[in-house]
């Protein structure tokens, strides 16, 4: 499990995308689970530790062969 310790002023959702590239509602989900002790600051403050753990993300294939 990767940890970031914030800045003053970082906020979580910014913080879940720029690790995973994505808010997906199971990413959110998984890092909020692990974060628990953040769940009542929108706003963090210096130093607080974020923990940021595995996720293995599927991408979904297209049943598409061309996009026209």
């Amino acid at each position: 499990m990767n940890q970031y310790m914030a800045k003053d002023g970082d906020r979580l959702d910014i913080i879940i995308f720029k690790a995973y590239r994505s808010l997906d509602k199971d990413v959110v989900e998984k890092v909020l689970d692990a974060n628990e002790h953040l769940l009542d600051s929108s706003i963090l403050q210096a130093g607080d530790i974020v923990y940021l753990p595995e996720i293995e993300q599927t991408i979904q294939q297209s049943t598409t062969e061309a996009l026209w």
